[in-house]
């Protein structure tokens, strides 16, 4: 995100599929993540949209966009405490967390020079993964293709629209 915002591309939304992995006293851990960045305004600006910033609300839009997309459902909303937002949401299915996104806190931001609103996004991908049932559903085939028709008349000058409208 620095490296775009510092070369004047201010407007940014990001997705990145990966893993990350833990050191414990145990062993190693590895989890699958999805992360999402925005940052800057929702649109470029022209002379048919408004500049306007994104905000929590049009993230959260697309948080759960992703989870219907996906068909999870029956998720809920949980409180969040954490060290990386300034304020954020948790979606959890039964015990687990599946998301937690919300506004990147200033100090994290100060780090990398940012000094505009960064929304994050951090997906459970492996729990999500598991979540998602293995069916896949097929939809058949339609016997008959589209069928599209055009009526074109020759008819004389004396002939008006009215009276062909009431012969229809």
């Amino acid at each position: 995100l620095s490296y775009n915002i510092n070369r004047k591309n201010s407007d940014l939304k990001f997705f990145e599929f990966g893993k990350t992995y833990h050191k414990f006293e145990s062993g190693f851990e590895e989890h699958k993540h999805l992360t999402m960045f925005i940052t800057g305004n929702r649109n470029q600006e022209s002379w048919t949209n408004a500049q306007k910033p994104t905000d929590f609300f049009m993230f959260k839009g697309y948080v759960n966009g992703v989870l219907e997309r996906l068909g999870i459902q029956k998720t809920q909303i949980l409180p969040l405490k954490s060290d990386v937002f300034s304020e954020g949401i948790a979606i959890g299915f039964g015990n687990d967390v599946l998301v937690e996104y919300g506004v990147v806190k200033k100090s994290i931001l100060k780090h990398f020079d940012i000094k505009q609103e960064v929304l994050f996004a951090d997906f459970n991908w492996a729990l999500i993964l598991k979540l998602l049932s293995n069916t896949i559903k097929f939809t058949e085939i339609p016997k008959y293709p589209e069928v599209r028709r055009d009526l074109s008349l020759l008819l004389d000058d004396g002939v008006s629209f009215d009276t062909i409208y009431k012969l229809a």
